[in-house]
């Protein structure tokens, strides 16, 4: 059961665990991962990074498809929420 998804990926299920959608594998918790939100203005940048060193490493068209959602939610939500957009850490965890 999908209690909230991370991105296209993965999700969190009815125990508080990371899962891989697609198949079900339980993500770890000894494995570190990472969470970029929609506010922070420099995630498309991040992304778009990323893109261009998934197709310099040959990535297939899935990753790409996903990672340009990704790009393209990312820089709606920017676009249509310019009041919320900002610096990474700028409010300590507050």
């Amino acid at each position: 059961m999908i209690v909230r998804k991370i991105d296209l990926k993965h999700h969190v299920d009815e125990n508080g665990q990371l899962v891989k959608t697609t198949n079900g594998t339980v993500i770890p918790e000894t494995e570190p991962t990472i969470l970029f939100r929609a506010r922070d203005y420099l995630a498309v940048p991040l992304l778009l990074r990323y893109r261009e060193m998934c197709v310099a490493d040959g990535c297939n068209e899935y990753q790409l498809k996903s990672v340009d959602e990704l790009i393209q939610r990312f820089a709606t939500f920017a676009s249509d929420n310019p009041g919320v957009m900002k610096q990474p850490g700028v409010t300590r965890g507050l």
